[in-house]
């Protein structure tokens, strides 16, 4: 079974570094923009976890992530948030429009895969017996 992430970065050098890393343990797809993962969401590609920077040019993270959110078809993608920005409330207002998780620039990239892994994890079945 392949895992499959979406990496939405507008610098390619760290959306490579990411992605280079990540491509270990997943399938990577990168895009430069909410634009460009948008048209390859809508081509067929289906991620299993979607990790994208809020501030990005064009269609930036915040409107990818509620268009997600309000699709029937990506709205159960988890999105997994990196973001360089200090501002206090961001994380909260970013998990309260439906973000998984918020990683603050710079993180370590083996905290991303292991919360990537549990993103990703099957749910857990709760037998019930009479």
């Amino acid at each position: 079974m392949n895992r499959r992430i979406m990496i939405v970065e507008s610098h390619d050098g760290f959306r490579q570094l990411i992605g280079t890393f990540l491509s270990r343990a997943f399938e990577v797809v990168g895009a430069q923009n909410g634009l460009e993962a948008m048209r390859c969401l809508n081509g067929g590609y289906m991620p299993d976890v979607i990790v994208m920077d809020t501030h990005n040019p064009d269609f930036d993270g915040v409107n990818l992530l509620a268009n997600l959110r309000c699709s029937g078809l990506f709205g159960n993608i988890p999105v997994v948030i990196m973001s360089g920005n200090d501002e206090a409330g961001d994380e909260q207002q970013i998990k309260g429009l439906g973000a998984s998780d918020y990683f603050r620039k710079p993180f370590n990239p083996v905290l991303l895969q292991e919360r990537l892994l549990q993103l990703m994890a099957p749910a857990s079945f709760v037998h019930l017996s009479n």
